[in-house]
């Protein structure tokens, strides 16, 4: 298997809660006790996506999405533009790389399941 894997097409998150993140280094001067922040050249995107529940045959898919990114090991692209209004410029497509290795779905007597994963941007 190849990746980064596509995200899936057939089927839409419902929420993506979004959140950029800076390395910054902030601490208080010892003597002052005035606050210092120093910005740091790094930057990426954390990412909570909940799926629309879907039926049987669109949960097969997303399923095998997920099994196939071998937990943390593998990664994926992601669409982040519609997401993030008012960021100029775009993110656009940015590859992620969940955040654990722990992911299940839920279901309701196998008839609709749900998807929720959390993932991180990788940063080359």
């Amino acid at each position: 298997m190849s990746f980064p894997l596509a995200f899936p097409t057939s089927v839409h998150p419902e929420r993506v809660f979004v959140r950029p993140r800076w390395a910054n280094a902030a601490f208080d001067n010892p003597i002052t006790l005035q606050p210092q922040v120093q910005r740091l050249q790094g930057q990426r995107f954390d990412i909570d996506i909940t799926m629309q529940q879907m039926p049987a045959a669109d949960a097969a898919l997303f399923a095998a999405f997920l099994y196939g990114l071998q937990g943390t090991y593998g990664t994926f692209t992601f669409n982040l533009t519609p997401w993030c209004p008012g960021i100029d410029p775009a993110p656009g497509v940015r590859t992620f790389r969940l955040a654990t290795n722990n992911h299940g779905w839920d279901s309701e007597l196998a008839q609709r399941w749900s998807f929720t994963f959390s993932a991180w941007e990788v940063v080359t």
